[in-house]
């Protein structure tokens, strides 16, 4: 009898057991269903060809995975290589506050004390500058003012002696404006110190140490890799080849994939202190005073908890990751497209918002069509466009008399101005956007060779004005003679 019962009682906990495995991978089944769907819905809305997500919850990953196609038309896979933009800062920042503990560099001294030939326009701010304003981005620096872009070969040291002519927009310390150059100056640092290339010190103490055997920020692999990635052309994505500004890589030309990038979240949560010590990493996420910017990140609070995050954009990647340390939770994704209007309409904010809510426990997550705003209003614009065409060549065959050529060329001439420089004015310092012709063309090359269109077509509208206007003048001369 008492066999028996000991005998029923295994068997009870071995169904109990079954019951409870079975019960526990339907769990992970219906979260990863969940995760796909909302994935899915995102690619959708905003026609993604590819994403990269890692998702990790008390300090488990709960989704690894990689959805739609590769810049070749092949399936994305976690392998593939993506470059993930200014997540490139944090590792940056990083390196940095090693040397820091290496007492190679003091974070409140001047960049000059480490680059001799170092400076901007200001000769005091180029004195003044520490390591600590370029890593909180308080230089005094902005793209406000920023110089245009350098050669794509030039080396940092290039790019940091062509900043000689850079103004500032504030003394050093005062107010946040974002830079890369902030972290270009700090990769040139990190060279300077150290004596190695940026790429060699990189890959030898903070790539391989967090296991991010992959990732690399080496120009000459970058380049062998031969990465594509999409762009949009009114609504529909186009494939481009990601081009590499050299002097760019530390700020925001790193490239990594989605294996490297989640053992880069999970260092990030539970940070090895053979890599960097507790001190540094709460220093770095440390808000200095009138900005949310620490060393490479923004620090918010969401439902009373710290969130560390950052986004990553290139002209052909997306990128961003968001860490809450207190519940040893964060998330990471990679997209291998990208356009100045998904900003607008939020197409990253959305998804931000939703994979921070799957590591919050929560699952009312909002989704928005972005994709065909921007179809409707590239579609609205480009008929703008087109009938702005056929009414000049309209005009030039309906004006007869000298007072309306007159009037024709003042408006021609006041819309020339602003799109020439009104707009990139207002581009540059409301919008804090760099209008760099090279920079716009590569992240919303539809829309500025529109623009471009535009001041082609006031061109020769004032043109053709001043033609008749003088045509007339020689006209009523001769008549008088």
């Amino acid at each position: 009898m008492n066999k028996k019962i000991i005998s029923n009682r295994k068997i009870l906990i071995v169904l109990i057991f079954i019951f409870v495995l079975v019960q526990a991978n339907t769990v992970v089944a219906m979260n990863d269903d969940k995760i796909e769907s909302l994935l899915e819905k995102h690619i959708k809305d905003s026609n993604l060809p590819g994403i990269a997500t890692g998702i990790i919850k008390n300090s488990e990953t709960i989704y690894l995975d990689t959805k739609g196609k590769d810049g070749y038309g092949d399936k994305l896979t976690k392998e593939s290589p993506m470059f993930i933009g200014s997540l490139s800062k944090s590792l940056t920042a990083l390196a940095v506050m090693q040397l820091v503990e290496k007492d190679l560099i003091s974070l409140d001294k001047p960049v000059k004390k480490y680059i001799p030939y170092f400076k901007v326009a200001n000769p005091k701010l180029s004195k003044n500058i520490t390591v600590h304003d370029l890593l909180i981005q308080k230089s005094g620096l902005s793209r406000k003012k920023s110089v245009p872009s350098s050669d794509y070969n030039n080396t940092l040291k290039e790019r940091v002696k062509a900043l000689s002519t850079m103004e500032e927009v504030t003394e050093n310390g005062k107010e946040f404006h974002y830079l890369n150059d902030n972290y270009n100056i700090l990769g040139l640092l990190i060279e300077e110190v150290t004596k190695k290339s940026y790429a060699s010190y990189m890959k030898e103490h903070v790539f391989i140490p967090i296991g991010m055997k992959n990732t690399t920020a080496n120009i000459s692999d970058i380049k062998q890799k031969n990465i594509y990635g999409y762009t949009n052309i009114f609504g529909f994505s186009k494939k481009i080849k990601q081009r590499v500004p050299r002097y760019d890589i530390p700020s925001g030309y790193i490239v990594s994939n989605l294996e490297d990038m989640n053992k880069y979240v999970s260092f990030l949560i539970d940070p090895s202190t053979e890599i960097l010590s507790k001190e540094s990493i709460k220093k770095m996420r440390m808000v200095n005073g009138n900005s949310d910017y620490g060393m490479g990140w923004h620090i918010t609070e969401v439902n009373g908890l710290k969130l560390i995050e950052h986004s990553g954009a290139v002209p052909a990647f997306s990128s961003h990751i968001g860490i809450i340390p207190e519940t040893k939770s964060g998330y990471v994704y990679i997209i291998n497209k990208n356009h100045l209007l998904y900003n607008f309409v939020h197409t990253y904010d959305k998804l931000n918002g939703n994979l921070l809510k799957i590591i919050m426990g929560e699952e009312n997550f909002e989704h928005f069509p972005s994709i065909w705003v921007i179809r409707i209003a590239s579609l609205v614009i480009l008929i703008l466009a087109l009938k702005d065409i056929w009414m000049t060549k309209k005009l030039i065959k309906s004006i007869k008399s000298k007072k309306d050529w007159v009037k024709e060329s003042v408006k021609s001439l006041i819309l020339l101005v602003f799109l020439s420089f009104g707009l990139p004015f207002i581009l540059k310092n409301v919008l804090a956007i760099g209008f760099d012709l090279k920079i716009m063309l590569s992240y919303v090359p539809d829309f500025t060779i529109l623009l471009l269109i535009a001041i082609l077509i006031q061109v020769i509208r004032f043109i053709v004005s001043l033609f008749h206007i003088i045509r007339k003048n020689y006209k009523c001369d001769v008549q008088k003679g």
